[in-house]
């Protein structure tokens, strides 16, 4: 038995409630939703009725959310809250579902996320999904997930090595990340309580010397940019056991090609790592106001481009 397994699983069950208590009038679910074999492959569908309607063409901005759960953990179930919750803001949410690790080794968990968004196209003349204008979003876990589903969006190089799925010829329009890792070897090498983060590096890669013969670029994600990437939204935490500050390090990558970028760094008494899941936290407000800043940004330019 794996103590990371132990410890994420009893954190999903007691913080199950106290991050998806609060309910949200008109938000439309449709759930487990399969996008492959396999018990992990499901996702859930979250919309406004009403914001679809008022929409011009009846499409709404795609949210792709992935769950974080130390990549061992977790579920979409665990991530209902913030979904309604930017449902009710007028995005189309997909809440992804992945295959665990330790029966789901490095890649496994990318790799699922882009069958997911490519599994999308088959929804499209059923729901209101702008498949346009597609954010691939995640927390922790799940936005180093994400963050490889974008990589391989804009280098074929990238794809290949890792052998992942052909992404979709619509490329996203923007990734946004909460207090992710860029970097497996940093996360997993991170100081951390009963060696968590350790335990974590074998599920994912079996062993040490297993995650040693990958090649720098396949598993740090920050050496994967180049100027084709869309505009990245990282919200970090001052005070995050987990990912540290890795989100810097994504930061000067982005300089350097000059990609569009957003950070905001959570520094409120009693914030961490994905404290902005809990909506009584005082910090969880400006997080989620930073994220929709960025967000706003983004669909205004690409109404813009249009």
């Amino acid at each position: 038995m794996h103590i990371s397994r132990v410890v994420f699983k009893i954190s999903d069950i007691v913080n199950h409630p106290l991050r998806n208590y609060i309910r949200y009038d008109g938000i439309r679910s449709v759930k487990n939703i399969p996008y492959g074999t396999g018990k992990f492959r499901r996702m859930d569908f979250y919309y406004s009725t009403k914001a679809a309607e008022a929409a011009p063409d009846g499409k709404l901005p795609v949210l792709l959310n992935v769950h974080g759960g130390g990549f061992v953990c977790g579920g979409k179930k665990y991530r209902s809250g913030i979904a309604k919750l930017f449902a009710s803001k007028g995005y189309f949410v997909v809440n992804v579902d992945y295959t665990l690790a330790p029966k789901g080794a490095f890649p496994t968990g990318g790799n699922d996320v882009i069958m997911a968004w490519n599994a999308l196209e088959l929804f499209d003349e059923r729901y209101p999904l702008d498949l346009e204008r597609v954010i691939i979003t995640g927390d922790s876990a799940g936005g180093y997930w994400a963050a490889m589903a974008v990589a391989a969006a804009f280098s074929d190089d990238y794809r290949l090595e890792l052998g992942l799925d052909e992404t979709p010829s619509r490329k996203p329009i923007a990734l946004l990340t909460f207090c992710a890792p860029f970097n497996l070897i940093k996360c997993t090498e991170h100081p951390t309580p009963m060696g968590i983060s350790e335990d974590i590096g074998d599920c994912l890669f079996g062993n040490a010397e297993n995650a040693a013969k990958l090649p720098p670029k396949a598993i740090d994600i920050t050496l994967n940019v180049n100027s084709d990437w869309c505009p990245v939204g990282m919200m970090a935490a001052a005070n995050d056991m987990f990912a540290g500050s890795q989100h810097k390090d994504m930061v000067k990558k982005l300089d350097e090609f000059s990609v569009p970028h957003s950070e905001y760094v959570a520094a409120e008494k009693g914030d961490g790592h994905c404290t902005h899941l809990y909506p009584f936290k005082k910090g969880s407000s400006k997080t989620i106001e930073a994220a929709e800043q960025f967000l706003n940004g983004v669909l205004l330019n690409k109404t813009r481009s249009v």
